[in-house]
């Protein structure tokens, strides 16, 4: 995992996505599962947070937050949250003689694929074990990835549908035990729950020679979490939204973890609620992001599936039910259509696993 300076990696902790998500408005939240927090008065806490760890107390009782006051709370990055279903947030400060304060916020979220979704968004990071045994459950496999990253004195996890940071104002030897021992009291005696199915439907490789590259796997639902990843547009152009779900990653060539002389290859795969959402978002997709290609040569694009040579390199889509498959700065013609050829069937096979 890569790691950054720690004023560095404050800055990119406290402002994920803030500079592409301040200002602008996203479509209103779904319902879809029941979260743990929704039986709870807004002043009620969902976990038991020790009183003292180490050298630092409570500094009064936990802050509340919904979805409609979370912009009181942080400046810019409001929509990150909103974007990935958010349904409430805990706020608890510890305070010290002289050793700084330390910050635990808890964002309780509508699913675990949104609360996945928030970690993904910055893989930067050391990986931090903080699972308890829970009876009758098995550890996650090591090629299921880190679950939770500290770095600076800062503490992120996944945990169910429970997205938290822990955060330390200087970082020594005890804020680091302190923080993640906070960590472990969070995701503790917590069941663990499956990445989100389309990054786990993600290939280690594609062909012989293209390999996933795990540390820019993101999950999302906004297209201002997208564009803060891989800039597309202002304009939201693949109609995304709280009820899509959407996997983006690169792939190069050389090893796992490499991508080799070659540029990697940007790949999105999106699921709508339903075919018909899917079919109107390839249609403003094409309208707006090939216009000229619509009426030129290759008009024969008008279709599902197309490849075509644009400025950074060959993009193609390809649309299967309620899926669709997009790869951008593919190499050449062929390296395009064998990734579409690949994640399509990957589309068609999670299709025909939920009839």
């Amino acid at each position: 995992m890569p790691c950054f300076p720690a004023m560095e990696w404050i800055r990119r902790a406290r402002l994920v996505l803030a500079p592409v998500l301040a200002g602008v408005s996203i479509l209103p939240l779904a319902s879809c599962k029941r979260a743990p927090t929704e039986g709870l008065a807004m002043n009620e806490a969902s976990l038991n947070l020790p009183r003292s760890i180490g050298a630092w107390t409570q500094s009064g009782g936990p802050k509340f937050v919904g979805p409609q006051d979370i912009f009181n709370y942080m400046d810019g990055a409001g929509e990150l949250y909103l974007g990935y279903r958010f349904k409430r947030l805990e706020v608890q400060r510890y305070g010290s003689v002289n050793q700084g304060e330390i910050l635990v916020e808890l964002y309780w979220m509508e699913s675990s694929d949104d609360a996945y979704g928030l970690l993904s968004g910055d893989w930067g990071g050391e990986a931090v074990d903080l699972s308890l045994p829970v009876p009758g459950s098995s550890s996650p496999a090591a090629t299921d990835g880190p679950r939770a990253l500290y770095g600076a004195g800062l503490l992120r996890l996944w945990s169910g549908n429970l997205f938290a940071r822990v955060m330390a104002d200087h970082e020594t030897n005890a804020s680091q035990k302190a923080v993640q021992s906070l960590g472990q009291v969070i995701a503790g005696g917590r069941s663990t729950t499956p990445r989100p199915v389309l990054i786990l439907a993600l290939p280690a490789r594609v062909g012989s020679r293209v390999f996933l590259r795990p540390d820019r796997v993101t999950f999302l639902r906004s297209h201002l979490v997208l564009n803060s990843v891989y800039f597309l547009s202002s304009e939201n152009l693949l109609d995304l939204g709280p009820d899509c779900e959407v996997a983006t990653t690169t792939y190069g060539q050389g090893p796992a973890k490499a991508t080799g002389n070659a540029k990697p290859a940007r790949l999105l795969l999106v699921r709508y609620a339903n075919e018909s959402a899917a079919v109107k978002a390839l249609h403003h997709f094409r309208e707006i992001y090939l216009p000229e290609k619509l009426n030129g040569p290759e008009a024969s694009l008008i279709g599902d599936n197309g490849v075509v040579a644009i400025e950074d390199g060959w993009m193609g889509f390809a649309r299967s039910g309620r899926g669709l498959a997009l790869v951008f700065e593919s190499a050449d013609e062929a390296s395009a259509r064998l990734f579409l050829g690949d994640f399509t069937r990957i589309l068609e096979k999670l299709e025909a696993s939920r009839e």
